[in-house]
């Protein structure tokens, strides 16, 4: 049996929670002193857990994440961000509200929406610069098409002082149209053109199958970025989820089906692995970062407990997928319940 902590599913107040192993799968219960008890099934596979089950980090990938845009050039089925209803803010309330973290050495990872499309993005990333703020995007890559954007993104004062940074979003083809589906494919070759890498090109799939075509895409692009992301995805995080799960240990099992004559290996250089996250190193030296999202059922806090921290709506960091949990209980109207400070 595991003692952790987890969020009560109605509402999201932290809880203690136990898993165990049942029929060959790990299963969590907990119980709320209002809402009565909870079980759910947190991985499918105990042999996972049993060899990724780990609570410590080595602290590599200290990054706060802020929603820095409301709006978006993309609608994607499974995008768990309201749309247009954040309010949005200019750099001095961010670096007043996460002082403490930038004393602490932090980087600002800038999210959305869409990033790009403020349009005091590129003050945004100066102000951030000048104020002992390293500063990168994670972005659609749409704006990277445009050759004028692009163009701003190589002026002299970014290439010296190492603003160039962006982490790229792609998904499977058939989510996209040609014409959006062509206007990455131009970003990526600009990037190609100028001799760049982006920090790492993550992937959002909602199938295993997926895999196969983002071999094929990996095999031409692969000198264009850092590390390669996988994530499985939800409609949204918290109990209101409908899509099929798909756990972790099937889409290790699965990459290692695709991706295996590249002898992926599990990798202490960034982060420990955990039973929500993977990370491995292949023979050609590329980064791989394998995650599945947590619901507020079974999250298990422990696991979640990462460098990585996201802003939330109430202005208070988390674990990143806490915060999205936590933003889910705040737009279910819970204002009280779901801090993580105690009952």
């Amino acid at each position: 049996m595991i003692k952790t902590l987890s969020l009560c599913p109605t509402c999201y107040k932290k809880i203690e929670a136990f898993i165990d192993i049942k029929n060959g799968m790990a299963v969590m219960t907990k119980e709320c002193d209002v809402h009565g008890p909870f079980s759910a099934i947190v991985e499918r596979s105990a042999q996972h857990v049993s060899d990724f089950y780990r609570i410590e980090t080595l602290g590599n990938n200290n990054t706060i994440i802020i929603h820095a845009n409301n709006t978006c050039n993309m609608s994607c089925s499974w995008c768990y961000y309201p749309m247009g209803q954040e309010t949005m803010y200019t750099f001095p309330y961010y670096d007043s509200v996460l002082g403490m973290y930038k004393r602490q050495r932090f980087n600002l990872l800038l999210s959305g929406g869409e990033p790009t499309l403020r349009s005091d993005y590129f003050q945004f990333i100066r102000e951030a610069h000048a104020n002992g703020w390293q500063a990168a995007s994670i972005t659609n890559m749409i704006k990277l098409a445009d050759d004028e954007f692009f163009s701003q993104t190589m002026n002299p004062d970014f290439i010296q002082n190492n603003l160039y940074k962006f982490a790229m979003s792609m998904q499977h083809p058939k989510n996209y149209s040609k014409e959006i589906l062509d206007q990455k494919m131009k970003a990526l070759g600009s990037i190609e053109q100028k001799g760049l890498r982006a920090m790492c090109v993550m992937f959002s799939i909602t199938s295993l199958d997926e895999l196969e075509w983002i071999r094929e895409f990996y095999n031409h692009t692969k000198h264009c970025y850092i590390m390669l992301r996988i994530r499985t995805m939800f409609q949204n995080w918290g109990n209101k989820g409908k899509s099929n799960h798909i756990w972790l240990s099937d889409l290790h099992k699965k990459y290692l089906d695709v991706f295996g004559d590249l002898t992926p290996v599990q990798c202490r250089q960034i982060e420990v692995s955990n039973m929500y996250c993977l990370y491995l190193q292949q023979s050609d030296g590329m980064h791989v970062s394998l995650s599945s999202s947590p619901t507020v059922e079974n999250v298990d806090y422990h696991q979640c407990s990462r460098p990585v921290y996201m802003l939330a709506l109430d202005g208070r960091c988390y674990p990143v997928p806490l915060a999205q949990i936590i933003n889910e209980g705040i737009d279910l109207g819970w204002k009280d319940g779901y801090k993580l400070g105690g009952k």
